[in-house]
């Protein structure tokens, strides 16, 4: 696209600037998804800049050396088929004043690769040409450490590359263009304080700089030519949870995608107020409205754009139909499992907006929130607190309560509802390890997990060095990060091991959530293993299990496959009546 002006976008937003179709979403959901088979996952995006409506975007290894050519909505446009290059691991996509595109070659999760190069096409007309031959190619290694690297964009001709590594960000540059000539990079500087980025992506005019994570957005910002100093500013930060994977400028709206194929577009004007983004688990107040009831309100559907803010999508408003009264709205919410659950809403604010308590199957839960700010905001996400739920339909009311002394009505806004899990996390453990995975099947034979476990008995671990059981503790967060208790040794195996007393036998639900391999034994009978290649997620499974009177032994096996190591475990608990233990006799 051409660079609006930045009045003209800031005045737009992302409601109105769409050239293909009205985006009818907020920032916080997909704007549009790849439906098109063969993009499989979008790891690079960039906006045409002379074909109007047109995205090119990517997928990384193991897949064509093909770029499609899409509208925001996901559409495929066009495929069009790379002449002269393989993808080994493409995980980026540039473009630059001339319109040519640089794929970026530059994955590189081993550490190993030493074959990494950007390469050019001329950008193709999506609506007449199905291939593109490659004009140049550009190897390189880094000036020192090999690194992984998934973000690249084009600033005056030259290609500049994010390093992707937990504890930093780094930006390279070429310091000259010799084609088919291996490059030494020149390390340009360290970003504050992102890290771990999976995308990058400059404005046209240069004066912004985006790279994004899997869980959050930074803006660097300066009217100077000056990335090394631009990087060190203090850049805006947006949380989100759209496990982003490539990101883009239009304009100065940002445009993520992700490897679940959604793309979002986040306007301008959010990103420069900070405004949060709410989690996209949410349940619709809309979807919920025909199941919803009023008392003593009027209620409608009602578009963020009447209440003056610039973007799609709508939320159910609902005010007193008498003046100065109360009112509420019952919503019926599903739970999975009986236990405790953590009860949000994503409100509007505004200066006509009231006091709002939430109740849950007759009971208050937490204190009123007032809804009142001085200029409308949209996606405002709120806690009311913990309450336990039963396993299916619950009823949730919204209570208008009265308003603050500047308020001008006694408005509600709710766009969705969330419920979370809510029983505690096991906080500490007993940990082993850690151990060769050859030797998986034999260490099961040494642990027995159907006997009592010997916590005093040493064991032989990788590269025959004695090991012996340790007490470790998770983050504030649940997680129990096993790289920061055991030797961080890719494709080894660690244990963890924890009692649970229950005062009588009990019906529970495990919640794990794990990252690489995992099994897991109650009581010395085997009720959950899975595999997965990706970071570990709270509650990402849930198993159904009956916990003994008395104590009871949940021993779980871990596998590494490289970068993060750990797990979040706790139990469905409505009574609050599990105790955890290091020892059962605690």
């Amino acid at each position: 696209m051409k660079l609006l002006s930045h009045l003209l976008v800031f005045t737009i937003g992302i409601g109105l600037y769409a050239p293909a179709a009205v985006i009818d979403t907020p920032p916080w959901q997909p704007t549009g998804k790849y439906i098109h088979p063969d993009i499989k996952e979008s790891s690079g995006i960039v906006a045409s800049r002379q074909f109007e409506g047109v995205y090119w975007t990517l997928n990384d290894s193991g897949n064509p050396a093909t770029l499609y050519a899409t509208k925001l909505n996901g559409e495929l446009i066009q495929e069009i088929a790379v002449k002269g290059s393989g993808n080994f691991d493409w995980e980026a996509l540039g473009i630059d004043d001339k319109n040519q595109l640089w794929i970026g070659e530059i994955g590189n999760n081993s550490r190993l690769r030493f074959d990494l190069k950007v390469v050019v096409i001329k950008e193709p007309d999506p609506f007449t040409e199905t291939e593109a031959e490659v004009i140049a190619s550009y190897p390189y290694r880094y000036p020192n450490e090999n690194v992984d690297a998934e973000g690249l964009f084009i600033f005056e001709g030259v290609p500049y590359i994010v390093s992707k590594e937990r504890e930093r960000a780094v930006l390279y540059r070429f310091p000259t263009l010799q084609t088919d000539t291996k490059q030494v990079l020149e390390r340009v500087g360290e970003f504050a304080e992102a890290k771990f980025v999976t995308g990058a992506g400059v404005s046209e005019d240069g004066t912004r700089l985006a790279v994004c994570t899997y869980d959050a957005l930074w803006v660097y910002h300066s009217t100077a030519d000056d990335l090394a100093k631009m990087i060190q500013g203090t850049p805006w930060h947006l949380p989100h949870s759209f496990y982003g994977e490539a990101v883009c400028f239009d304009g100065y709206n940002l445009v993520l995608t992700n490897e679940a194929r959604d793309i979002y577009m986040v306007p301008q004007f959010w990103y420069e107020k900070e405004w949060t983004l709410p989690p996209k688990n949410t349940q619709s107040a809309i979807v919920l409205l025909p199941k919803t009831t009023a008392h003593g309100v009027a209620v409608q559907v009602e578009s963020y754009s009447t209440e003056g803010i610039d973007i799609g999508g709508s939320h159910v408003a609902f005010t007193p139909e008498i003046v100065e009264e109360t009112g509420s709205l019952t919503v019926p919410i599903e739970a999975p499992y009986r236990d405790v659950y953590e009860i949000r809403a994503v409100l509007t604010r505004g200066q006509a907006y009231a006091q709002v308590q939430l109740s849950v199957n007759g009971t208050a839960v937490g204190t009123p929130y007032d809804c009142y700010a001085s200029e409308p905001i949209a996606g405002t996400l709120f806690s009311f607190g913990t309450a336990p739920l039963n396993a299916g339909e619950n009823q949730i009311m919204l209570s208008i309560v009265g308003k603050a002394s500047e308020a001008t009505g006694s408005k509600i806004g709710v766009d969705s509802y969330q419920v979370l899990h809510a029983s505690p996390y096991v906080k500490r453990y007993m940990i082993l390890g850690p151990f060769p995975k050859t030797d998986i099947d034999t260490i099961d034979e040494l642990l027995h997990p159907e006997d009592q476990l010997d916590l005093e008995k040493t064991y032989t671990g990788v590269d025959g060095k004695a090991v012996h059981w340790q007490e470790a503790t998770t983050r504030a967060d649940g997680f129990l990060d096993l790289r920061r208790n055991l030797d961080p040794n890719p494709m080894t195996v660690g244990y963890t091991l924890v009692y649970i007393y229950a005062p009588k036998a009990t019906d529970t639900v495990m919640l794990i959530g794990s990252d690489d391999e995992i099994a897991v034994w109650l009581n010395g009978t085997e009720i959950h293993r899975k595999s997965i290649n990706a970071g570990a997620t709270a509650d990402a499974d849930a198993v159904p299990c009956q916990l003994k009177a008395g104590w009871n032994t949940v021993l779980c096996q871990k596998v590494d496959l490289g970068w993060s190591w750990g797990l979040y475990l706790r139990f469905t608990d409505a009574d609050g009546v599990l105790r955890y233990a290091i020892h059962p006799a605690e």
